[in-house]
């Protein structure tokens, strides 16, 4: 058969409850912190999904404009053209453009020229110019002209997630255009010289002249009329550069529809790039995984603490129990050898004259056992807090003089005087308790004083202090009111040790108070009515 082993109680350590609380504290907050996380992230993800798709369908509204003709012009082009860059440089969103199964245009990086001459019947007509050659896009390619590069953002309002402008890596220059070769019929035009301004600066007065060096006999400009702006403080002709360079884009979707004349027409397109929530709240997050570790370790503080005050009462409660029954087995085992000797030696001399001193010994070792035994009820008694206090007026003057008196043996027998000037104190109190426990301050002092010495007791108004030179010095005065507790080899030899710890009971059971404590060579014992 197999024996279970009796489990220990141990002595309790703060540092391992608070980390075993920390444990379940920490896993508490970390799922209620993740639900949190995880509902506001997806609310983020939820509404910029919805925000992408609105701007898409925006974006899809224009190409169907554009290209729901029968005849597309090249204005109709070069306008959407505009429309797909100004879209790219606000969403890194690209889309290339299909129309009767051929592809039309993209958004790769291009110079797109506004253009609104004036006309004598007062209409201001607004043409959209693709940049006839790329290879013109190199004089704007410098750092001195790439310092007034702009971003632009679709949305401005924060409380939206914000689509991310970085994702598109290349400059929006804003222009205006002094001289050009323009081409209306065919959406193109060839730039001579060109301002690029800080979109940042409105006054406009911090800007750069560019001028591309052209040949006026080339063969190019065949078909192209020559343009000189006005010179006005801000010229008519105006435009930007914008667009992706190269042809590599990933294409997440893609839509295709007939318009009313049985041309197919659509798009490609690349998926929005949004600031994901890890980036738009990156501040935040960091704050809230801050405090949620201070949180957690403060919070586990409470349990912590609840939690090794409850071991740590169990474990003095243990404690308490192994030495109540060490100390009671040891005060109890010397008497009872005692008197098992001397019934020994009284059976094998039970003809001798010393038997009345043998049964004498065994009275007084039984009297001493009965007196240990009592004092262990009383003790009991006291701890016991259904014990009902009957309080009526008492002089206890009267009362410690009546403990005197029942402690003149030893008093006598140690050569000790006491000096005690008996005054009519009275109070409210239960007799029987307020007596044992004077009684027992009275033959502590009796029993601990040095011989020959004088015990002091005064009497006063809400005090009583008893006095005396102890026999041995005391290191832990206040350790004496523990039951049990004898203190130095001088003490051992007397009592049980209960004598403090019950007086302790009965006055704390009359809301009284008792203090113990060592000044030099003087045991002094204090209690505050």
């Amino acid at each position: 058969m197999t024996m279970k082993r009796r489990k220990t109680i141990k002595k309790p350590s703060f540092v391992i409850s608070y980390w075993q609380c920390l444990a379940v504290v920490a896993a508490f907050l970390a799922l209620v912190g993740f639900i949190i996380y995880g509902n506001i992230a997806s609310e983020y993800n939820g509404k910029a999904m919805r925000l992408t798709a609105s701007i898409e369908s925006g974006m899809n509204r224009n190409i169907a404009t554009a290209l729901t003709k029968e005849n597309v012009t090249s204005q109709d082009i070069a306008k959407l053209k505009q429309q797909l860059l100004w879209h790219y440089s606000s969403t890194g969103q690209i889309f290339e453009v299909y129309y009767n199964q051929k592809k039309v245009l993209d958004s790769s990086r291009t110079m797109i020229m506004h253009y609104s001459p004036t006309t004598f019947d007062g209409n201001v007509p607004l043409y959209f110019l693709d940049l006839a050659d790329l290879k013109y896009l190199q004089y704007f390619d410098t750092p001195e002209v790439l310092r007034y590069k702009a971003v632009v953002p679709i949305i401005d309002d924060v409380d939206d997630p914000l689509l991310n402008p970085k994702f598109n890596e290349q400059p929006v220059l804003e222009i205006g255009i002094r001289e050009a070769y323009i081409d209306i019929e065919n959406g193109k035009f060839i730039p001579v010289s060109v301002y690029v301004y800080d979109t940042k600066d409105s006054s406009l007065n911090n800007k750069i002249t560019v001028d591309i060096p052209i040949d006026k006999d080339s063969p190019e400009l065949k078909g192209y009329e020559h343009i000189v702006a006005d010179g006005i403080e801000r010229e008519s002709y105006g435009g930007s550069i914008e667009g992706y360079a190269g042809s590599s884009a990933f294409y997440g979707s893609e839509a295709v529809s007939k318009n009313d004349y049985g041309i197919y027409y659509g798009y490609k397109c690349s998926e929005i790039k949004f600031v994901t929530f890890e980036e738009t709240f990156k501040t935040w997050i960091m704050a809230g995984n801050c405090a949620l570790v201070v949180l957690m370790l403060a919070l586990s503080l409470i349990p912590a603490s609840l939690l090794y005050n409850r071991r740590k009462r169990n474990y003095e409660i243990f404690e308490y129990r192994r030495k109540a029954t060490d100390a009671m087995a040891h005060d109890l085992k010397t008497p009872m050898a005692a008197i098992l000797s001397y019934a020994e030696n009284f059976e094998n001399n039970t003809g001798s004259d010393k038997r009345e001193f043998y049964v004498s010994k065994i009275s007084e070792k039984v009297w001493q056992m009965n007196k240990m035994v009592n004092n262990m009820l009383d003790f009991s008694r006291g701890e016991n807090t259904s014990v009902v206090v009957k309080k009526t007026p008492i002089d206890i003057g009267a009362v410690i003089a009546g403990a005197i008196a029942s402690n003149e043996h030893e008093i006598t027998r140690r050569g000790l005087t006491v000096e005690f000037d008996q005054k009519e104190v009275t109070v409210d109190t239960d007799k029987e308790l307020f007596a044992q426990a004077i009684g027992n301050l009275i033959n502590n002092a009796a029993l601990y004083a040095k011989e020959g010495t004088e015990i002091s007791v005064t009497c006063e108004s809400g005090k009583i202090v008893i006095s005396n030179v102890s026999a041995a010095p005391v290191e832990d005065a206040e350790a004496l009111k523990q039951p049990f507790a004898k203190g130095d080899e001088s003490r051992r030899n007397y009592g049980s040790g209960l004598g403090l710890a019950i007086a302790e009971n009965n006055l704390v059971l009359l809301s009284y108070k008792l203090n113990v404590k060592c000044e030099g060579d003087r045991f002094v014992v204090t209690v505050t009515l």
